[in-house]
């Protein structure tokens, strides 16, 4: 999908929310981080129902200078279309449905295994 303009004015969580809730519809959860790598001022997890099952859907936001200082775009990506970002919280994770889509598994698969790469790399250097 192509990046949509969005106008952040105050919190970017609650601009996303009512985005994803516009877009999607039933949003189960949310959760941004800024990264500030490249192009992109943060990403967002969310989580949404659709059809009784709950999906995750990557939000890649980035800022639109020539907009102005409240002008964003916004790039969505459901799991089931293979996102390359994959640092998606447990959290989010935790509350995705079971499904059958190789894209999707694959995915969650890898967010998995980043999320218990940072958590292996903390108690690591806590016990060194």
């Amino acid at each position: 999908m192509s990046y949509q303009d969005i106008r952040i004015a105050g919190d970017i969580t609650e601009a996303l929310e009512a985005w994803v809730v516009r877009e999607y519809g039933n949003m189960v959860d949310l959760e941004v981080g800024g990264i500030n790598e490249g192009e992109f001022a943060a990403v967002g997890y969310a989580a949404v129902a659709n059809e009784g099952a709950v999906e995750a859907v990557v939000l890649l936001i980035q800022h639109d200078p020539e907009g102005g200082p409240d002008r964003y775009r916004v790039k969505d990506m459901a799991e089931n279309e293979g996102p390359v970002v994959d640092f998606c919280p447990e959290r989010i994770l935790d509350q995705l449905t079971p499904t059958e889509d190789h894209l999707a598994n694959h995915w969650r698969e890898r967010c998995r295994e980043r999320v218990g790469l940072q958590s292996g790399r903390s108690a690591f250097s806590l016990n060194s």
